[in-house]
């Protein structure tokens, strides 16, 4: 008789253990990122739409562009 074995789930070395322990803190360090970029990206778009729509700032960001 042979013995059947189970090649479903192969045991994990502790490599792996520990890499499944560090996955959900990777994944929230992801998500930090993108949320920082994503708050970053509108605050620029929004400071360019309030650029292009009003002449108030030219004055004030030319000085602050050109004039060291």
């Amino acid at each position: 008789m042979t013995q059947k074995t189970n090649t479903d789930s192969p045991a994990q070395t502790p490599l792996q253990e520990q890499l499944l322990v560090a996955s959900p803190l990777s994944h929230d360090v992801k998500n930090a990122v993108l949320i920082v970029s994503v708050v970053a990206n509108l605050i620029v778009l929004t400071t360019w739409i309030a650029i292009q729509v009003t002449s108030q700032y030219d004055v004030q960001l030319a000085r602050l562009l050109f004039n060291s």
